[in-house]
């Protein structure tokens, strides 16, 4: 598989056989990096740039297996959400990871996707060099997916694009508890961006440390995932049921309330 991927590979090879090999949208301006450098006043992070990093941490699963969660850093989220231009953030904080049996077997993985994720089963990922997971990461939004594609959001969202033709990140990775490094346990956000009184705004996270509903059970979030999408959710327009239905509503309600507006002036005419 990786033969095929674009030749503007860049980062360097962990030795963590499950860190994620990051495939990029060929749009995509604001790539995975480490913490180092960053210009927001997080106390302890590197002065300096890192390249691509991805902060390991790894939390008991069911029968003596292990979650392997990796956290993945953007500077900046251009992404927009709708026709009002909101979604927009500074700071990104993204999450990949992979239950692993008693044995050390893959068996499943769960990868973020805005406020939402989605879980499949290992048979369902690629895998590139070392046998290092594939996710595709969708421009701007840097949600992760499984497959290259274009995928439905629901109006006025827009799809998300993942085409997988940009630069390939390899990132090294870091291991990260709740403490440390220091700046794990700093409980504010990564970016001054705050939301407003306009919908869909939205402010810049906090760590992942301080996102609960991640860090704290990797269970439970596997548990409410969307079903695997890989091979069936792959192309514009494959899984949009939603939308269409919306749409068709929409569609003949208006139809109803012109024929009804038709009689009313037949009958008074």
């Amino acid at each position: 598989m990786l033969a095929a991927l674009p030749a503007t590979a860049a980062g360097l090879l962990s030795g963590d056989a499950f860190a994620p090999i990051l495939v990029h949208d060929r749009d995509e301006r604001s790539l995975e990096q480490g913490v180092g450098g960053y210009p927001h006043p997080v106390p302890g992070i590197p002065r300096r740039a890192e390249g691509p990093v991805a902060y390991r941490r790894i939390a008991p699963a069911p029968g003596g297996g292990t979650w392997r969660q990796y956290w993945l850093f953007y500077a900046d989220n251009p992404h927009d959400r709708g026709i009002l231009r909101t979604g927009r953030h500074r700071g990104d904080w993204e999450l990949v990871q992979f239950r692993l049996d008693a044995r050390g077997r893959q068996r499943e993985a769960v990868v973020s996707q805005h406020s939402a994720t989605e879980r499949c089963p290992w048979r369902e990922v690629e895998r590139g060099a070392g046998g290092r997971p594939l996710v595709y990461v969708a421009s701007g939004s840097h949600a992760g997916y499984f497959r290259a594609g274009v995928r439905d959001r629901m109006w006025p969202d827009p799809n998300d694009e993942a085409d997988g033709r940009g630069a390939v990140l390899r990132p090294k990775v870091q291991s990260v508890t709740a403490t440390s490094p220091s700046w794990m346990a700093w409980p504010g956000r990564w970016g001054p961006t705050r939301a407003g009184w306009v919908p869909a705004e939205s402010d810049s996270p906090r760590g992942p440390a301080h996102q609960p509903e991640r860090w704290d059970s990797p269970e439970a979030l596997a548990r409410g995932a969307q079903p695997c999408g890989a091979g069936r959710c792959d192309e514009h327009g494959e899984c949009d049921g939603r939308e269409t239905a919306m749409a068709g509503g929409a569609a003949g309600l208006a139809i109803l309330a012109a024929g009804g507006l038709w009689r009313r002036r037949r009958r008074r005419a």
